[in-house]
């Protein structure tokens, strides 16, 4: 072969080579920038992941079915307790409070993790067989009546009850505890049966972390008569305006057999990432406000379920880890409506009491909370709110816009501009087509771009991050108003370079798995996870822990 031939193939080779680099390295095929792209091609959105983390690990071991309470067997007022801690380190210690409705019961406490395990959902950690019940009082949730609760203290001015049960049992956490949203089932000696939630910590550096939102689920707990929402007859007239102002920690959850809000709206988004090998931490948002630097070490924030009440220091804490370059996910609806602060409980344990008077300046009784006048940014009223002036959608991106309680929810659809977004890519979402059923609701939000107010008020301020791109546009309808709205999925990509994503829906979540704590009769056999918003899952997954241009993603 002659010399100019042998020049001219290889010309070719090389010229072809380059067009080949280019095509599988340009910015507009990849999330992110520079050597951090994740390319979206195939499972390469995975490699966040690995096949050797803990979590793969863990989820290698022998899983179980038996951390569901079997129907028939859930407790009304035979077996209830809490926990001392939202979370823990692995090596340290929790106190289970637990009482039985009759003195001496024998019960048990089984310890679960919950996880993907093969599709099982949980593995059994420990079991504390043989003890003994101490009859401390209890609630009667269907006739709304604290029974026989003596050392239980009741301040009807805020609503705060708190039990003061003595401790039932001691945990040490053996060290080799894997990081996870534990559930640790107390069961009697007639097989009744209710839960406590807590966390147990792990990595500091793991790429993900994700939190539970522990504020919240106290908010909703009116466990003895008393929540952020309702209060009984004994709190009827008084100056709470028939709701409390403070929940305490000290006291069982009196949602879902004692799991609250775990397996409704949280528990999917855990088994998938874990089914993913998602290298994940946990942690509750009662850590935001203990450890400013909590998110210092790890890629991207993922707030589970309905992540609605939160303090200035939680904030500062999410936002600075924003602005530093993390990627921040939320995966409810309704997140940072309501601030909120912490006291100490009754023995100076800091922490332990929710505080919100909820004071709007147009119902003109910001007066309600003590710190108004003193330090009003720090007044527990919306977010939105102008004695506050931070709304949410400055940090999420979209706002809280309704709900409906007629059902679950609405189909998701996509935005008809959404096609060209990078974040659908490989996804085979189609604009302008719906997937999923009851996933949009029960509460929504949606992208509010106008300066004068928000949905609930003209009044309040709004303040959209620039560029908000919407991936999906879902009508709906408000059981309240009875008027059509929209729901918005969006994200933003904020200076540092990070992305942030909402969902705007709370129950979104339950698109990434298939479990489901209760039917949705309105659904039937299409309540199911959903392929393609998985795919987008995926995607999300990927561009949280990179940075990105803030101009061209």
């Amino acid at each position: 072969m002659k010399f100019k031939s042998v020049v001219t193939i290889v010309t070719i080779f090389i010229i072809a080579g380059a067009l080949i680099s280019f095509y599988f390295l340009s910015p507009s095929l990849s999330l992110g920038s520079g050597n951090q792209a994740v390319v979206l091609n195939g499972n390469d959105n995975n490699v966040s992941a690995g096949s050797d983390n803990a979590i793969t690990r863990e989820n290698a071991l022998t899983g179980t079915t038996s951390w569901k309470i079997p129907t028939g067997s859930e407790s009304t007022t035979q077996i209830q307790g809490y926990v001392s801690t939202t979370s823990v380190k692995p090596g340290k210690s929790l106190t289970f409070y637990i009482s039985t409705q009759v003195a001496q019961t024998s019960y048990r406490i089984d310890v679960f993790r919950l996880g993907w395990y093969s599709g099982l959902g949980g593995r059994l950690m420990n079991s504390i067989p043989n003890l003994s019940g101490q009859a401390q009082g209890y609630y009667d949730a269907t006739g709304k009546h604290l029974v026989n609760c003596t050392s239980c203290t009741i301040t009807k001015d805020t609503g705060l009850i708190e039990t003061h049960w003595k401790p039932s049992y001691t945990l040490q956490v053996p060290t080799d505890w894997i990081t996870g949203i534990y559930l640790a089932k107390f069961t009697d000696i007639n097989g009744k049966q209710s839960y406590a939630p807590f966390d147990v910590l792990g990595s500091t550096t793991s790429p993900y972390i994700a939190v539970t939102p522990d504020t919240t689920y106290a908010a909703y707990n009116d466990w003895g008569g008393s929540g952020l929402y309702d209060a009984d007859d004994l709190f009827q007239g008084t100056s709470v305006s028939n709701r409390a102002v403070k929940v305490s920690l000290d006291k069982p959850y009196d949602v879902e057999n004692g799991a609250s809000q775990v397996l409704v709206f949280i528990v999917q988004t855990v088994r998938w990432m874990e089914q993913h090998n998602y290298d994940v931490s946990y942690a509750s948002d009662l850590d935001l406000q203990g450890t400013p630097h909590l998110l210092d070490g790890h890629k991207a924030y993922i707030s589970l379920g309905h992540d609605e009440y939160w303090t200035k220091s939680m904030r500062a804490t999410v936002e600075k880890a924003r602005n530093d370059g993390i990627g921040l996910a939320f995966m409810g609806a309704n997140a940072i409506y309501w601030q909120m602060r912490f006291e100490p409980d009754s023995a100076g344990v800091v922490d332990r009491t929710i505080v919100s008077y909820k004071v709007q300046t147009a119902n003109q009784d910001l007066a309600r909370d003590p710190m108004y006048g003193k330090d009003n940014s720090v007044v527990t009223a919306m977010w939105r709110d102008p004695v506050v002036g931070r709304p949410e959608n400055a940090v999420v991106g979209v706002l809280f816009s309704n709900l409906t309680h007629d059902q679950n929810g609405f189909p998701w659809r996509v935005a008809p501009q959404a096609a060209s977004l990078p974040l659908l890519k490989d996804t085979n979402l189609q604009p302008n087509q719906s997937y999923g059923c009851g996933v949009v609701g029960y509460e929504w939000d949606r992208a509010h771009t106008s300066p004068n107010g928000t949905p609930d008020n003209p009044s309040y301020s709004s303040t959209t991050p620039k560029d908000l791109h919407i991936i999906s546009a879902s009508p709906t309808v408000s059981s309240e108003t009875k008027q059509p709205d929209v729901s918005n999925s969006a994200y933003y990509i904020a200076p540092s370079g990070a992305l942030v994503f909402a969902t705007g829906s709370i129950y979104w979540e339950t698109t990434l798995d298939s479990y489901r704590a209760h039917d949705d009769s309105k659904c039937g056999d299409k309540s199911t996870a959903v392929p393609e918003m998985q795919a987008l899952m995926k995607n999300v997954m990927a561009a949280l822990i990179v940075k990105h241009n803030p101009n061209s993603f």
